[in-house]
């Protein structure tokens, strides 16, 4: 059994099965918090960045701090000191977000810039976290 997201990831992405899927979203599900980028670089509550990819809106997210640090150097939102800002939210959090604004964009992509890059649409993140118990919004 795979004990990291990227092997969830590898193992998803190697054998396709709906059996290594659901192993993958319930790993992601039971991460303390999800990682985004917070949509203005500064301290304080925040909203999560939108990124476009292949001409949609997406949410960036990471699975840890590593893979974050990794894309904000990248993305020029780690200064010269090493600091940056993180928006972490719990999945519950994370999907009431991601409703918030689900006519606004496709779905979260999670490691963007990795190999362990993986993605869904709101539809479907918002099927696993009813299938996996996270509480979401009433008013959906």
């Amino acid at each position: 059994m795979p004990t990291e997201i990227r092997e969830y990831v590898q193992r998803a992405k190697a054998e396709p099965t709906t059996e290594h899927i659901e192993e993958l979203w319930r790993a992601v599900f039971l991460l303390k918090g999800w990682y985004f980028i917070p949509a203005e670089n500064r301290e304080g509550p925040n909203r999560p960045m939108v990124t476009m990819m292949e001409g949609e809106p997406w949410l960036p997210a990471f699975t840890n701090v590593r893979r974050y640090r990794d894309f904000g150097q990248h993305a020029g939102r780690v200064d010269d000191d090493g600091e940056m800002h993180l928006l972490v939210l719990d999945p519950g959090e994370s999907m009431e977000k991601l409703l918030e604004v689900r006519d606004a964009v496709r779905g979260i992509v999670f490691n963007p810039g990795s190999a362990v890059t993986f993605s869904a649409p709101v539809e479907a993140l918002e099927e696993y976290a009813e299938h996996f118990d996270v509480p979401l919004p009433d008013d959906r």
